[in-house]
C-alpha cells in the first residue's frame, strides 16, 4: 500500500522541480545548525514526518520583509493571482502525470515482483522470475494483489492533485514575497499591465504549465549520454584534487584500540558494526551481479580515470 511518507515525498521533489523560475532562484540561505535525519530518536511514521517536516524548515530561513516590501504585497499578491489562478497546480499535476510521470511509472518493475520483493524484504533487482512465477508468488502472500495496486494506481493523481492544491497557497504567499522583495512599485505596475492583457494572460498562465510538458523531460534525457560520459571525468577530477591527502582508512585497518573507541563512542559493538559492513559489502556484490553491460564498462571506465588521477 503507498504510505503518506512516499505520496508527501513525492509531491514535495515535484514541487521543487516544477516551481517557476522566480520562486526557484531565490537566494539559499544556509541554516546555522543542520540536524541529520539520523540523529532523530525512534518515532512513529507521523511523529517522523512531522519532525522531518520542520528539520527542512529548519534548512531555510526567511529574512523579515522591510515595511517598504511589505507595502508592496499587496500589489504582487494581486500579480500572482494572474500567474497561477486557483487550480492552477493541480492543473499542473494532472499533466505532469499524465505526460512525464505516466511513462516512467510504465516503466516501473512488474507490479507482482514488486509485491513479492516487499513481502521477502529484498529488491525487484535481485529476483529473477518471468511475469508468470512473480505473480504466482505474489498471490501466495495476496490473492488480491493485482486488484490492490491497480486500485491504490488509480488514487494516486487524485491524491497528487488534492496535496498539490494544499501546497498552492503557500507557493502564493512565497512568490508573492519574492515579487514584493524584487521589484519596486513602479516595476510590478508595468508587469501587472502586460499580465493584464489577453497575450500577458496566456503568457503567466502557460509559462507556469510548460513546467509539466513532456518535451522539458524529452530534453533532459537527450543530455543524458552527454552527461553520463561527463561521469569518468568528474570522478577523476575529484579524484585529483585529493590525491595528496592520506587514503581514507577501512574499519578492518583500525587497530583493535581505534576499534573499540569506535564502538564505544557510537554505541554500536564492534560485532554490529562489522555485521553492517559486511551487509553492505554483499549488497554492493548483488548491485555488480545484476549490473547490465553497459553499467560495468562505465563504472571501469570510471574506476580506470580515478585510478589514473591517483598514479599521477
Amino acid at each position: 500500500m503507498m504510505t503518506m511518507r512516499a505520496l508527501l515525498a513525492s509531491c514535495a521533489w515535484i514541487a521543487l522541480l516544477t516551481a517557476p523560475a522566480t520562486l526557484a532562484a531565490q537566494d539559499a540561505a544556509a541554516a546555522d545548525d543542520v540536524v541529520m535525519v539520523d540523529d532523530l530518536p525512534p518515532r512513529t511514521e507521523e511523529d517522523g514526518l512531522a519532525a522531518m517536516s520542520d528539520m527542512f524548515a529548519g534548512l531555510f530561513t526567511k529574512e523579515p520583509l522591510t515595511p517598504e516590501q511589505e507595502a508592496r504585497v499587496p500589489a504582487a499578491e494581486q500579480l500572482v493571482a494572474k500567474i497561477i489562478p486557483a487550480g492552477t497546480m493541480a492543473e499542473m499535476m494532472d499533466k505532469l502525470l499524465g505526460g512525464v510521470l505516466g511513462p516512467m511509472m510504465a516503466a516501473a518493475p512488474d507490479a507482482a515482483v514488486t509485491t513479492l520483493a516487499k513481502q521477502i524484504g529484498t529488491e525487484t533487482y535481485a529476483l529473477d522470475l518471468n511475469e508468470e512465477q512473480a505473480g504466482e508468488l505474489a498471490s501466495l502472500f495476496d490473492p488480491a494483489w493485482a486488484e490492490r495496486q491497480q486500485r491504490e494506481a488509480a488514487m494516486f493523481p487524485e491524491l497528487m492533485k488534492e496535496v498539490m492544491v494544499l501546497m498552492e497557497p503557500g507557493m502564493r504567499t512565497a512568490m508573492s514575497e519574492l515579487y514584493a522583495i524584487r521589484f519596486s512599485s513602479g516595476e510590478l505596475a508595468e508587469i501587472d499591465a502586460f499580465f493584464s492583457t489577453g497575450t500577458g494572460g496566456k503568457y503567466a498562465r502557460e509559462s507556469f504549465l510548460m513546467a509539466s510538458d513532456p518535451r522539458i523531460m524529452a530534453s533532459s534525457m537527450e543530455a543524458m549520454p552527454a552527461l553520463m560520459g561527463m561521469v569518468g571525468d568528474i570522478e577523476k577530477r575529484m579524484a585529483e584534487s585529493v590525491a595528496d591527502l592520506p587514503a581514507v582508512r577501512s574499519f578492518a585497518d583500525l587497530s583493535p584500540a581505534e576499534r573499540s573507541k569506535v564502538a564505544e563512542m557510537t554505541g554500536l559493538a564492534v560485532e554490529e558494526i562489522e555485521a553492517n559492513l559486511a551487509a553492505l559489502a554483499f549488497n554492493y556484490e548483488v548491485e555488480e551481479a545484476t549490473a547490465t553491460d553497459e553499467e560495468i564498462a562505465a563504472q571501469a571506465e570510471a574506476d580506470a580515470a580515478a585510478a589514473a588521477a591517483v598514479a599521477e
